[in-house]
This record gives structure tokens, C-alpha cells and sequence, in this order.
């Protein structure tokens, strides 16, 4: 009769010891799958914060080429944007590389209308004022193949995403995401 006892209580410790291992299981399969979701919204979250950001300096990048070659200057809103000359010596620092410079209240960048920069959509997320796209535009003279010179125009933009951050105007953004644009227009005198 010992034995049998001895046999059924065995088989009970191994049913609890199998139980014990696939609810440790279980319990890891769980826990990987959550890390999968949330690594999944995290990355999706980023990639909707790029897009955004890219497509608000993008917009800030056409219309401030647009102004260029209509005017020699930026016009949005209230504010003119006149570029200064960019000295082709290399003496002078290009103004788009530092950080002070976008500050708004430094009058060397111009932040792109609302009108222009937010979807007319009522749906869609508006950019707080703090987040509108920027430009900003430096003049360059260059020569041309006949000899004369040739009007060109760097033009830097940066847009941002909706939730974008920043603690002072020097440093890089606490939050959300940011992209720069930049390209070089022509035009003849």
C-alpha cells in the first residue's frame, strides 16, 4: 500500500511543478508580446512626429522659396524677412547653423503664417503658434559662366511636430521631433 501512495503523491508534486513551469511560460510569452506592442506604438508614434515635422518645414521651404523669387525677400504675415548677403569668403559664419539665430525675437528667421502652415481640415491637429514652421534666407552672390553675377538664395527651413518642446533657444527639443530643409535658388540679374 506504500508504494501506491507514494506513487499518486509523486505524481501530484509533477503536476504541480508542469503547472508551475507553464504559467512561468505563459506569463513570458505575455510579456514579450507586450513589449512588441508597445515597441510597435512607440515606433509609430516617431515615424507620425517625423512626418508631420517634415511635411510643416517642407511647406515653410516652398513658400520661402516662393517669396524669394518674387520679392528678394520673405513676407508672411506681418513680418519682412529682407536676407542679408552671405560673404563668400568664408569670414562670416552661416546664420541657419546656429540655434540663437531661429529665435524669432532675433529677427533673422521668419515663422510661417498660420494659414499657411496649419490644415484647413478641422479635423486635423493644429501646430501651436510656438511650433510654426521657420525660414530663414541668406543671399549669395555668384558668378556665372557669361561673367555676370548670379542672385542666389540659401534657403533653410525647419518644421516641427504639434507636440515639440524646447526649454531655451539654444538647446535641442525636450520633446517632439524637428526637421531642417535646405536648398539653393537662382536667379539672374
Amino acid at each position: 500500500m506504500k508504494s501506491r501512495i507514494a506513487t499518486a503523491t509523486g505524481e501530484r508534486g509533477i503536476v504541480l511543478v508542469l503547472a508551475l513551469v507553464l504559467l512561468v511560460l505563459i506569463s513570458l510569452v505575455a510579456v514579450v508580446a507586450i513589449r512588441r506592442a508597445t515597441s510597435g506604438e512607440q515606433v509609430s508614434k516617431a515615424l507620425k512626429t517625423h512626418t508631420v515635422a517634415f511635411h510643416a518645414a517642407e511647406t515653410a521651404l516652398r513658400f520661402c522659396e516662393d517669396q524669394v523669387l518674387k520679392n528678394s525677400k520673405v513676407v508672411s504675415g506681418k513680418d519682412v524677412l529682407d536676407p542679408p548677403l552671405y560673404p563668400m569668403d568664408g569670414s562670416a559664419p552661416a546664420l541657419w547653423s546656429s540655434r540663437a539665430n531661429w529665435d524669432l525675437a532675433a529677427g533673422k528667421a521668419v515663422a510661417i503664417d498660420t494659414t499657411l502652415a496649419n490644415s484647413k481640415d478641422s479635423a486635423a491637429r493644429q501646430l501651436p503658434k510656438t511650433a510654426l514652421p521657420r525660414c530663414m534666407v541668406e543671399q549669395l552672390r555668384l558668378p556665372s559662366d557669361e561673367g555676370a553675377e548670379v542672385d542666389a538664395f540659401l534657403v533653410t527651413a525647419v518644421g516641427f511636430s504639434a507636440d515639440y518642446h524646447q526649454t531655451t533657444s539654444t538647446s535641442p527639443p525636450d520633446a517632439g521631433g524637428e526637421v531642417w530643409l535646405q536648398s539653393t535658388v537662382t536667379r539672374r540679374r
